[in-house]
């Protein structure tokens, strides 16, 4: 995947470490990271892509032969900087996490409207309205596990900043989310 210009690229490999010509799709505004998946069941990866300059994040679904439908946008919170994938309700459909920076206030000198987003999946490459989380400043990546071996997903969220700092929301079971750690 490479992505410029409101597009992204996908690169089908050889088999032999080279790759074919990139076939554009539209993602959103300043596309920024990449999450890969089948959110449809349908055996095709899809992709997910965190657009940091149109607060959202586009899910494209796979063709299977390496081109993708038209981009669905679903709002996130201000700058999404990374998405990630999980089950987040248990019900078998896959659910997106997004860390959104924010944006940089001037007359503060700050990041403001930081948060983590959950977008709950229909099973169908569909989702529900964001769940949006003030989870501290400048969220900038987001990793998923089981970090309490309570057998649900939980988000552990990296924050940019001097210093940095690491905070963990953890999973209620039914897609929400409690504050966790933070270190």
């Amino acid at each position: 995947m490479a992505y410029a210009d409101g597009r992204v690229s996908m690169l089908l490999g050889n088999g032999d470490g080279t790759f074919q010509a990139g076939s554009n799709s539209s993602a959103g505004t300043n596309p920024v990271f990449v999450a890969v998946s089948d959110f449809n069941s349908d055996g095709k990866l899809d992709v997910a892509i965190a657009n940091s300059g149109s607060d959202n994040v586009s899910v494209l679904l796979g063709r299977g032969d390496g081109t993708f439908r038209a981009p669905v946008g679903y709002d996130a919170g201000s700058g999404p900087q990374f998405v990630a994938v999980g089950d987040f309700n248990g019900d078998g459909k896959l659910d997106l996490t997004v860390a959104n920076m924010g944006r940089y206030d001037q007359s503060t000198d700050e990041m403001t409207n930081s948060s983590v987003s959950v977008l709950l999946g229909n099973g169908d490459g569909t989702f529900q309205r964001a769940i949006n989380y003030d989870e501290g400043t400048n969220p900038f990546s987001v990793a998923v596990g089981d970090f309490n071996n309570d057998g649900k997903l939980d988000l552990a969220i990296a924050h940019l900043g001097s210093p940095g700092s690491v905070s963990v929301l953890l999973s209620k079971g039914d897609g929400t989310f409690q504050a966790g750690a933070t270190c």
